[in-house]
C-alpha cells in the first residue's frame, strides 16, 4: 500500500467492474512503486513478445 495509491474519486467513465477493482494496483507514488511497475510491465511485455514472435512461428 505504500508503493501504490488507488483513485479515490470515481465517475461513470473511470469505474471498473467487480473483478477489475480487485486486480487494480493503482498508480505508483514512490520510486519503489515505479520499479515494481517496470518489473511487471517487463514480464508482461517479454512474455507477449516471446509468444508472438518466437513461439508462434
Amino acid at each position: 500500500m505504500a508503493w501504490f495509491r488507488k483513485r479515490k474519486k470515481y465517475t461513470f467513465f473511470n469505474r471498473r467492474g467487480i473483478f477489475g477493482e480487485d486486480i487494480n494496483f493503482g498508480y505508483p507514488v514512490c520510486w519503489q512503486g515505479v520499479l515494481v511497475f517496470l518489473a511487471i510491465y517487463g514480464v508482461v511485455f517479454g512474455v507477449g513478445y516471446w509468444y508472438i514472435f518466437v513461439h508462434a512461428y
